[in-house]
Parts: structure tokens; sequence; C-alpha cells
């Protein structure tokens, strides 16, 4: 299967989708609204402010074990994906080397649903920061006090997956791997473990979802259980940051733009090295789109509040981290569904080679010739998954924004300060629901 056509099954969806478009709109706006006037009634003092948590006794040694056990995963899985990109079968798509789906689903897609359930889990998982165990965590040389490295990777990656003619190949994929590690590994080098907290796109942007989650850890190495959402409040937000969430939003919009029939009208269908300036552009686009809108959203909460529009671009981003969650799962849950099942059927024969006969040179586990059950969840389950996901995503987003404007300002001006926003909150809602029933 090229990728291409499996990342197709993942934006929208097999399943039955609940209710017509313009039907399932109107009741996102409703839910937003409501959700609005009930929170200027009844939500006055902020409730997700703290983020202590009350920690569970007797978890110090559990948690030391799991971390490691994960780093050791982390850097096995990143090592053998890594040999499979650069040397085993070069065939586009993830139908023969584990590299493609590592990558593109497990990593990109099931890593930060995960984590927004979990905790952070790819603190722990990413390969880098294990090897960055063996750097201090400052040098002498000051690390770039911004994330805009780390945005501009993300972008990077975004081009390589949504744009690149071949970035499904295995070979293309090995090599962008050879660059981001020598990128990475150059900047521990030089500036310590503080160099991924800037410049590490997948660290910043998972670590940001994973304070959705009600778990995290204690300096001391105890679970911590929290509120929900709670997290998002500690989250320190460096220039740079909104980037990186605004880009996500944009490059999954733009994925499922891509698949309507509009864009499509739009382009035609060109191939190869035709596609990429009309692709490239309308990734750029989409990304301008998302964030011109939230540009205009913090500008009048800034005139309202009296603060400066840059501080409240910052203040306000971790409020869209929501929004982002949602689209992904709203997106890609049929993608992970499946293509997870593909996963451990490539562990098998991770290098993707067969032998003259056809058949696979490693079976390791037995499931190299495995087929994927593409009915293994009730596929108009997964159409109400990803629908509602949009609207619970932006209703959680207005919550928690509203919340962070009751914590900083008077009452009156808490609520004006988030009429613009909630507009902005509208249109997402609807343009994300538009791009999944289109697609």
């Amino acid at each position: 299967m090229n990728f291409g056509s499996l990342l197709g099954h993942g934006v929208g969806s097999r399943g039955t989708l609940p209710l017509p478009f313009w039907q399932f709109s109107w009741a996102a706006i409703a839910a937003l609204v409501l959700s609005f006037l009930g929170l200027g009634a009844l939500w006055r003092t902020p409730k997700l402010t703290s983020t202590s948590g009350r920690l569970v006794p007797g978890t110090v040694g559990p948690m030391l074990v799991g971390t490691w056990l994960l780093r050791v995963l982390g850097l096995a899985l990143f090592g053998l994906t890594f040999g499979a990109a650069l040397f085993g079968a070069d065939v586009a798509g993830e139908s023969v080397n584990l590299a493609p789906v590592t990558v593109y689903v497990m990593m990109w897609v099931a890593v930060p649903i995960a984590s927004a359930v979990v905790g952070n889990l790819w603190r722990t998982l990413n390969p880098f920061r294990t090897i960055g165990l063996l750097f201090p965590q400052r040098t002498a040389h000051d690390a770039p006090n911004h994330r805009w490295i780390a945005a501009a990777t993300l972008f990077g990656f975004l081009v390589l997956e949504l744009v690149h003619p071949s970035g499904d190949s295995p070979r293309i994929l090995g090599w962008a791997m050879v660059v981001y590690t020598a990128l990475m590994v150059g900047g521990l080098a030089r500036f310590g473990r503080v160099w991924l907290d800037r410049a590490d796109g997948f660290d910043a942007l998972f670590s940001l979802i994973a304070a959705l989650s009600p778990f995290s850890q204690a300096a001391t190495g105890e679970l911590i259980v929290r509120k929900p959402l709670s997290g998002l409040s500690s989250i320190v937000v460096l220039p740079g940051t909104a980037m990186i969430i605004l880009i996500v939003l944009g490059g999954t919009s733009f994925d499922g733009f891509s698949e309507s029939p509009i864009f499509i009208d739009i382009i035609g269908r060109p191939t190869g090295w035709g596609a990429v300036a009309p692709k490239l552009l309308g990734l750029v686009v989409m990304i301008g789109i998302a964030t011109i809108l939230y540009w205009i959203g913090t500008r009048q909460t800034a005139k309202i509040t009296g603060i400066g529009h840059d501080e409240a671009a910052n203040v306000f981003a971790p409020s869209l981290i929501p929004i982002v969650w949602a689209y992904i799962i709203a997106h890609y849950a049929q993608l992970v569904i499946d293509q997870s099942q593909s996963f451990v059927h490539r562990l098998s024969n991770p290098y993707g080679r067969f032998d003259a006969a056809g058949n696979p040179i490693h079976d390791w586990l037995g499931t190299a010739t495995n087929n994927v059950d593409l009915n293994v969840i009730d596929v108009d389950l997964v159409a109400w998954v990803q629908a509602l996901s949009i609207v619970i995503g932006h209703v959680l987003a207005v919550l928690y924004s509203h919340d962070l404007a009751v914590s900083r300002f008077d009452t009156r001006n808490a609520a004006r300060s988030q009429q613009t926003m909630l507009i902005v909150m509208v249109l997402y809602s609807v343009a994300g629901l538009w791009l999944l029933f289109s697609a």
C-alpha cells in the first residue's frame, strides 16, 4: 500500500459520520456559545492554575523502572527504524519497511494521542533524551532562549510528509533522520541537554500536548495526579512556542484540505515534483490562516485588557493545545487503529526483505505475513469519535482560555477579552468539521 493512500485512510473516516455537516456545525456552534455563556456566569474564579496535584505514595520505584524500560525501548526502536530506513527495502509506503509506519503513524500520531491521557510519554521514549544523559544539562555556551528552531524542524517534517513527492521512501526518510540526528547530537555537544527543550520539535510539541494529561511526575520521582488541563498553566511559553502549535494546527488542516474536492479542483492531480509547489503553497496558506485568526483574537484580548499583543499571544497559546489534540484524533484516528497493527506486523521483518519465493527473510514475531483487520473497531464508532473530538477539543479550549482569563483579569474584562477568541474557536471548529466531512 502506498503511504499516500495510507494517509488518505487517516483523513476522514470509512464509517458513517453521525449527522450531516450543517447539523453537526450548528451543534458545535451551540456547544461553544453555551459553554462560553455558562462559564461567564458560573466560573468566576480560576480552577486550573494549580499544577501541584496529589503525590501518589510508593510510586518512585515503579516510575523509575518504567522510565528506564521506556528509555531502552525508545533507543532500540530508534536504532531499528534508522537501520530499516537506510538499509532496508526502499519501497515507498508502509507495506514492507518498518520505517515509514513507525515515524508517520506511531510517533507522529499515536504518541501525542496517548500523551494527553498518560502523560509525557515521549520524554522517556525520545532517544535523544537518553543520548542526552551523556551530556551536561548546560555548557559554557548559552542555548537559544527561544523555540523557533523547534518550530522550523516541525515545519520541515510537515514538508517531508505532505509535500515531498518521495516522503514515504524509506531511504529519503533515513537521510532525513541522519540530518535530524546530527542537529540534535551536535546541539547537545555544544549546549547540553537544554538544547532539546529549545530545538527538538517533536519533544516540544509532545510535551505541550502531555500538559493536558491528569498524570505527571514530580522532581522526586513520584507519580502526580492532577486536574486535567491544569498542566497547561505550567507551560513556559518561550518565543516560538505559539508558532509550534499553529504550524501543527495548520499542517493538520492542510492534510485534510489536500484530500478535499476543492483542493483537487484548484490544482488538479499533478504528480511527482509537479505537485510540490501547489502543495507547499497550500501548506503555508493553511498555517497562515490559523496564525492570522489567532492573531486577530489575541489582538482584541490585548486591546480590552491593556496588555501587550505579544504577551496576550503567548499567554493564551496553551489554550490552542486541546484543539491540536482534537484535530489529530479527528483526522488520524482510523489511521492509527489500522496501521498500529501494521507496525506490529512489520516488527517481525523490519527491513522488509523477502526471498525469491516471496517469503519474509525474518519473521521474529510470527506476524510478517499477517494482514491488517480494517474492522477491528466498528468504523461507525470511530466516525463518531472523530467528529465529537473536534467539538470537545474546542469546548476544552474555551474552558481553559476562560479560566486563564479570570486568573489574570477582573471578572468583567475576563469575559469581554474572550469574545473575539470565541469567534475564532467557532471558525476553527466549523473548519475542522468541514475538513473531516469533505475528506
